[in-house]
């Protein structure tokens, strides 16, 4: 769901790029705050731009669609404000003052010149900006893209605003930037993501020993914090793949009922795994009804980790826990040196914001482990065997070649920044 800025034309029908697994709605024209019916969606999306921020919040403040990722762009919650939005004499001198040939200068300003002029009268325009409400909603926002370039949105002033409040990216450009890249750059594509854990289920746990010791210690830890016995537990376990983790705590924990599940399941000696995608499938478990949610490298695949911890917490019992683990941005810091997009990781840091009031955090901490190989070839090999490379890459493989820095007896690294995280739900 698109929000777009001030004064542009909702796209032509045919004129929006398609993304796999996703509908596409643009939202235009702020006179009226209320959304017609959206459709019955698993998942819905939002990147919001300019004043269609603060218009996205007003829309969406008592929202009960399933809403995951959330991306600001050039844009903040306080649109017109001296210190973290538009300073309101140029706001208000824009509205005022608007003519033809301002709003040509203006869309100069924009870095969109050449964008359609639209059918919306100059006295329409002009009545949308005096009429635009400015009050603060709460509204929770993933990520913040602030062009460094912005001559709308002051940089300063959007920084100002979204420090603390949302996971910040700055880029190059004017206000009007490549959303296209935006969305390459944090959107998942779900679709590939089960496709490459499929190819690569044969090779998985030869190959994923960076896994297998992640799971290791997210067990240690589990372990130190359960209490009592977990015997006549309900444990949900999210990405199961091959049961790596599966394995280790069935084994030491015999809970009475598991419920599995994997985007991309296969047979498994522990009982049935459900296909499902566990950061919109989690929306279906009644609340209360969990005694752990389990993780072991997954959710870094989810749109919004925030969105699923909201849930996470909903789902769990008093004093249940989650159980995740998951990877940081020093993740295969060698790929994204060679022009390969990375995932959009978390660090530490932004995993303790997004943490739910109504946790108790027991462990969040990380690590660092670097794999070696003969060379880049071997590398990318070995992150095809495990399935972790279910992001598109516009770089060639000769040119991810050619530029992988080598170790001093000439083999590359692979790093990897396992993040651990074990919350309990307070009681009530």
């Amino acid at each position: 769901m698109v929000f777009n800025g001030w004064s542009v034309p909702a796209p032509a029908s045919g004129s929006i790029v398609g993304l796999p697994g996703y509908d596409i709605a643009v939202v235009s024209e702020y006179d009226d705050f209320t959304l017609p019916p959206v459709g019955n969606y698993v998942e819905v999306v939002v990147l919001a731009w300019s004043l269609g921020v603060h218009a996205a919040e007003l829309a969406l403040r008592e929202t009960t669609l399933p809403l995951t990722l959330t991306i600001a762009v050039n844009g903040t919650p306080s649109p017109i404000s001296d210190t973290e939005g538009i300073p309101e004499s140029i706001f208000r001198l824009t509205a005022e003052r608007l003519t033809e040939q301002s709003l040509v200068k203006f869309r100069r300003r924009m870095g969109a010149s050449d964008m359609p002029r639209g059918s919306r009268t100059i006295e329409a325009l002009r009545r949308e900006l005096l009429n635009f409400p400015s009050e603060k909603v709460e509204f929770r926002w993933d990520r913040a893209v602030i062009s460094t370039d912005d001559k709308i949105f002051p940089p300063e002033n959007q920084r100002r605003a979204w420090t603390g409040r949302a996971e910040i990216t700055e880029i190059e450009g004017s206000h009007t930037p490549d959303f296209h890249s935006i969305i390459d750059g944090f959107l998942i594509n779900k679709e590939r993501v089960g496709s490459r854990f499929a190819r690569g289920r044969d090779t998985y746990d030869e190959a994923a020993s960076v896994q297998a010791r992640v799971a290791d210690h997210l067990m240690e830890l589990w372990l130190k914090h359960k209490r009592g016995e977990i015997g006549g537990a309900t444990i949900l376990e999210i990405g199961v793949g091959s049961g790596m983790f599966t394995a280790l705590y069935k084994s030491k924990l015999k809970p009475s009922e598991l419920i599995l599940w994997d985007i991309s399941p296969t047979e498994s000696k522990f009982g049935p795994i459900c296909e499902a995608d566990g950061e919109t499938a989690i929306r279906q478990i009644a609340s209360g009804t969990m005694s752990v949610v389990a993780s072991a490298s997954t959710i870094q695949w989810f749109n919004s980790p925030a969105a699923f911890l909201i849930q996470v917490e909903r789902v769990l019992a008093p004093e249940g826990l989650a159980v995740l683990s998951t990877f940081g941005p020093e993740t295969f810091r060698e790929l994204t040196a060679c022009g390969v997009t990375p995932l959009p990781y978390l660090s530490i840091e932004s995993w303790r914001r997004i943490v739910p009031a109504g946790f108790e955090i027991l462990e969040l901490h990380g690590g660092k482990m670097v794999k070696v190989f003969d060379s880049p070839m071997d590398a990318l090999r070995h992150c095809r065997a495990t399935g972790v490379n279910g992001r598109p890459s516009t770089v060639s493989v000769r040119e991810i070649e050619r530029r992988w820095e080598r170790r001093p007896d000439g083999r590359v690294s692979l790093t990897f920044e396992p993040i651990y995280i074990i919350l309990r739900k307070k009681a009530d």
